[in-house]
């Protein structure tokens, strides 16, 4: 059962996973590998698995400006997904832009407005650092599960419900 706003105040420390509503299967992937300090520009891989697993495993984190951070449940303690949407083209189409990985502790470019859609999906905005800039997932080709993850996350401009950037929260099995 997907999670609705109201669970998201009352998760805890409860593991989630973030699902794409355009690819059946793809979760967001995280692999933290060697993203042990901060680094102003990041660094590990998000990218899509088909399934989920440890890296597909996010702990929820409300901030005190409303919006929420994403960190690794389990795989890589105090990293976080990280969304920078410098140099994103502002057209609402095309194969967005930007950069999507993780980073050591939660700062600006870490924190997410979480839009909840219609079909009780959520869009993910930066909250902070580059507003109208949403998480965008492509799953294309993503059919079966690998050591590597696939497909694309990056950035989309003004995407709120579009396709790529919607996604369900679950509590993780």
């Amino acid at each position: 059962m997907p999670l609705s706003v109201t669970d998201l105040a009352t998760l805890g420390d409860a593991p989630i996973t973030i699902q794409s509503t355009f690819f059946p299967n793809v979760y967001l992937r995280m692999d933290g590998t060697g993203v042990t300090t901060f680094a102003g520009s990041g660094g590990g891989t998000v990218n899509c698995q088909f399934g989920a697993g440890p890296y597909e495993r996010f702990k929820l984190h409300p901030q005190a400006d409303g919006s929420f951070s994403f960190e690794s449940a389990t795989a890589f303690p105090n990293v976080y997904l990280r969304m920078d949407g410098a140099g994103l083209p502002a057209i609402t189409s095309g194969p967005g832009g930007g950069t999507v990985n993780c980073q050591f502790g939660a700062e600006p470019y870490e924190k997410f407005k979480l839009h909840p859609q219609a079909d009780g999906s959520f869009s993910f905005e930066s909250a902070t650092a580059f507003p109208n800039a949403y998480l965008r997932m492509v799953g294309s080709g993503v059919t079966a599960a690998t050591d590597s993850g696939g497909g694309i996350v990056n950035c989309q401009f003004n995407a709120n419900g579009g396709g790529h950037e919607k996604f369900i929260l679950n509590v993780a099995r």
